[in-house]
């Protein structure tokens, strides 16, 4: 390209008409838009069914009629148009500028590196890869009807996971320990349609909460196949897609369940992680124009064996839990919330309420919040038998920066009182505090120490940089936390007062290779410090 029409930012900047400087300062900035009250205290009416037919309609797939084609020209069929759909209000503010480049000098190197620059990127293909590969280049074979035409078996068995070893040394109440750990997690994939499949996951180097080691010296076996307690088994598909297959139509509706030894986890896995015997089903993808809810869904469940949870000493034969969770996505937000009735198939005065709630947005485009909430309630003990009441309140923040994908600080806060306990959660997975920060985050492998993660009458913080690699490259995580105690020695998991110090690394040596590095140290009130500090090596397939 001609030397003359490369423009320095500066001189295509003062060939812009004055509005557009305002308007676009380069494209780079966008202007505010509120979601809350944008169009009053009450969001607009539902749209009228302008389309003149019920919303149960139907219309075939490639339009009612066929235009018989001219010489010389192919048939066209009309455009396909669902007759639920209609037009919408047009709202200037819900759309933000369009880019402009022209303050950017013209490359014309950069502009064939569009194409030119292309590079297969390094993948990672399964342990096991039998049937549909997961990377395939080209059409998709045809597929089997064995389920109805609608439903096409496209058969494919995978087995993946990761392999982890971990070396910590370790000081905690006042003894030192030295670990060498390692564990494998194989996830075990048979696809029968692209909704339906079974699916495990086997732990074979971990027994309980303990994983294979050297610890001190001395060797732990901990070699166990299937564990009910740890392990999942279960099948999961759509309802709506199996009926359709079978009566050779399109699903009238979508219904995902899974079925058997089944993980659930929620909100985030504050509120619900744990694998359990029971069923789940889902209502999903809806929206509702008078409640301004953009998308929302509703999640049932049950469980009737292996539910985790301290409220019954994690006893796994114990409890047993029923209850309903939902997502609602509103005005630059969404909400979960869930209820989960725990009985204690045992004693049934250990039976209680558990409710978790959260919301989360961004504000102002500074900061990125979570508040949530658990509450427990109803067990009919004295109080001080009691294993399962009180509130636990949660705040997450992450600031937003120049960066935001690069340099993000947080600051997380808590306050627990009572014995608050979350629906169900696997002891491997630490306590309800693993999100608040990396000091309340245990390695599930080499029993590196952590600060008091119950929330059990205690209050505090974490506070941290999180930064990331300009190519996501490499992670370093620098943190502070603390927390304080309330109420009497006895009805309290920590001694004292807690603080800390502690830092994480990891970098990807490979594709399908990393190492991560943590440190930590802790200040405990009433109870030897503690301190650690370890190194892991993990593979991916």
């Amino acid at each position: 390209m001609p030397n003359e029409l490369v423009a320095t930012p500066d001189q295509a900047w003062s060939t812009l008409p004055e509005p557009l400087k305002v308007a676009y300062d380069c494209g780079t900035e966008t202007a505010f838009q509120p979601s809350v009250l944008r169009f009053g205290v009450l969001p607009p009416p539902p749209l009228p069914n302008t389309a003149g037919m019920p919303y149960d309609c139907d219309l075939p797939a490639f339009g009612a009629t066929e235009h018989k084609p001219e010489e010389g020209h192919v048939l066209e069929h009309p455009p396909a148009t669902d007759c639920r759909g209609q037009m919408s209000t047009y709202y200037e503010n819900d759309f933000s500028n369009g880019p402009v480049y022209d303050c950017i000098p013209w490359d014309s190197n950069a502009a064939l590196g569009v194409y030119g620059d292309k590079y297969q990127v390094p993948v990672q293909h399964p342990l096991v890869e039998w049937g549909f590969p997961l990377y395939r280049n080209g059409p998709v074979p045809p597929a089997q009807d064995l389920f109805g035409p609608t439903n096409l078996v496209q058969q494919k068995f995978y087995v993946y996971g990761d392999y982890r070893v971990g070396f910590a040394q370790n000081n905690v109440v006042g003894s030192d320990n030295t670990v060498l750990a390692h564990r494998l997690n194989l996830e075990i994939d048979y696809w029968l349609t692209s909704t339906e499949r079974f699916h495990m996951f086997s732990g074979p180097f971990q027994e309980g909460n303990s994983f294979m080691r050297i610890e001190n010296g001395e060797f732990f076996n901990e070699l166990d196949f299937f564990d009910v307690n740890t392990d999942t088994l279960f099948f999961e598909g759509d309802l709506g897609q199996i009926l359709g297959g079978f009566n050779s139509q399109y699903a009238a509706f979508d219904l995902p369940f899974t079925a058997g030894l089944v993980p659930l986890l929620f909100q985030n896995g504050v509120w619900m992680q744990d694998a359990m015997v029971g069923l789940a089903a889902t209502i999903p993808a809806q929206n509702s124009p008078g409640l301004d809810w953009s998308n929302y869904d509703v999640t049932f469940f049950a469980a009737f064996d292996n539910v985790s949870t301290d409220a019954v000493n994690f006893d796994e034969n114990a409890a047993q839990l029923f209850g309903a969770t939902t997502f609602i996505e509103s005005r630059g937000g969404y909400f979960e919330v869930g209820y989960a009735y725990v009985n204690d198939t045992k004693d049934a005065d250990f039976s209680y309420n558990n409710i978790g709630i959260s919301y989360t947005r961004r504000y102002l485009n500074m900061v990125s919040n979570s508040m949530r909430v658990i509450l427990n309630a109803g067990q009919n003990l004295p109080e001080d038998q009691r294993t399962a009441d009180g509130v636990l309140l949660l705040a997450e923040n992450t600031f937003i920066t120049e960066r935001p994908y690069n340099f993000m600080p947080y600051t997380n806060f808590f306050v627990g009182f009572d014995r608050p306990q979350p629906a169900a959660r696997a002891a491997v997975f630490g306590g309800v505090l693993f999100n608040t920060g990396i000091l309340f985050q245990s390695d599930a492998l080499t029993g590196y120490p952590t600060l008091d993660a119950t929330g059990n009458n205690t209050y505090g913080m974490a506070t941290g940089i999180d930064l990331l690699g300009h190519n996501f490259d490499q992670q370093l995580i620098v943190e502070v936390a603390a927390l304080g105690v309330m109420g009497s020695d006895i009805d309290r998991s920590a001694p004292g007062n807690q603080a800390g110090v502690g830092a994480r690394y990891q970098v990807p040596i490979t594709n399908a290779h990393l190492l991560r590095f943590d440190v930590m140290h802790g200040w405990l009130e009433n109870a030897e410090d503690i301190t650690g500090a370890r190194a892991e090596f993990r593979w991916k397939f």
